[in-house]
């Protein structure tokens, strides 16, 4: 079994893609290390990437952030701004 492990997407679609794209035919399953959301323009997508695609998925503080897990006084001012915009974004099958 070939794995293919990602972390760190927060939600930018674009470099999801291009690792994607430069990784096809190279792995058989993903494994996803966290931080799916947080910080990029697309939580919803990613989400539902991770959800439909990936094998396993280890949940991040900045996925536990979007969904009310995580006390964000522990974030800097830039990534509690993010969670809090993420936390309006992702739709309730995505949170």
């Amino acid at each position: 079994m070939r794995y293919l492990i990602l972390s760190d997407i927060h939600a930018n679609r674009a470099a999801l893609e291009a690792v994607l794209s430069k990784a096809k035919g190279s792995y058989d399953s993903i494994l996803n290390c966290g931080d799916t959301v947080g910080y990029g323009p697309d939580p919803n997508y990613a989400a539902e990437f991770a959800r439909a695609e990936c094998l396993h998925v280890i949940r991040g503080n900045h996925d536990k952030a979007a969904v009310g897990l995580a006390d964000l006084e522990w974030f800097n001012p830039m990534a509690r701004t993010s969670a809090e915009w993420t936390q309006t974004e992702l739709t309730r099958e995505n949170a």
